[in-house]
């Protein structure tokens, strides 16, 4: 009796002591971020978004309040420059950094 006691007290205390592994993933997230181009109320036309030198046509700009509307440049998380070219003007210039899963707003005025 004393033995079986035994084996299974040594079974416990060997299972238990090890290293602990830990995960810093985030199971179920892409590794994507997104650029929205919004207006205040100007109408914009021929909107290009220039990203680090890559060029995204922008078919229409739509208004603050109609947000949820306007399509998403999926990039990289990051430390990026976006330039927002309207009819061969560059309407803003500007660094940027984005952090996984972050919608960032850029507003014309």
């Amino acid at each position: 009796m004393r033995k079986v006691l035994f084996m299974v007290i040594a079974i416990f205390a060997l299972t238990s002591c090890g290293p602990k592994m830990y995960s810093t993933r985030q199971v179920g997230k892409d590794n994507v971020s997104y650029v929205i181009v919004l207006t205040e109320g100007q109408k914009y036309t021929n909107v290009v978004v220039e990203i680090d030198g890559q060029a995204y046509p922008v078919e229409k700009v739509y208004k603050e309040k109609a947000a949820r509307k306007a399509p998403k440049i999926i990039i990289e998380p990051g430390k990026h420059n976006v330039k927002v070219i309207s009819n061969g003007q560059i309407i803003t210039n500007e660094d940027i950094f984005i952090a996984l899963q972050e919608t960032k707003k850029i507003v014309l005025q």
